[in-house]
């Protein structure tokens, strides 16, 4: 899962790796415009506002698969305590293509929806 936290709002991509390992794919994505009240957060708590709000969204994905979280924020491997339910590998964030995405997301919000369906119709999709 990639996340890109700016200071009005948030973007995030969940993807998974072929076969090979080599090549990701994009399987999800989701971005947020922030409340007025959230944007007087600190960066710290807009990225652990940001990544509750992914986890919600992508909770049925992350129960039953290994999440590699990239972020540009390291104090993220705290909050961890937080989200033990989950099977999360904290990964430090290098130089990758699909943050590309994300931060699109992040700089493009579209309204907060909440009639968005939980369901995913791709059921043949392995990760």
């Amino acid at each position: 899962m990639y996340l890109t936290v700016l200071e009005s709002s948030m973007g995030c991509v969940l993807g998974q790796h072929d076969e090979s390992g080599r090549k990701e794919r994009a399987i999800y994505y989701l971005s947020k415009k922030f409340t007025d009240y959230e944007t007087r957060y600190s960066s710290l708590e807009k990225t652990c506002c940001a990544l509750a709000w992914s986890a919600h969204r992508l909770r049925h994905y992350m129960l039953n698969f290994t999440t590699m979280l990239i972020t540009r924020m390291d104090p993220l491997k705290y909050i961890f305590m937080l989200l033990a339910e989950f099977d999360i590998i904290y990964v430090t964030q290098k130089s990758i293509k699909g943050q590309v995405i994300a931060d699109q997301l992040a700089e493009n919000p579209v309204p907060d929806v909440e009639s968005m369906q939980t369901y995913f119709p791709d059921d043949f999709v392995r990760l």
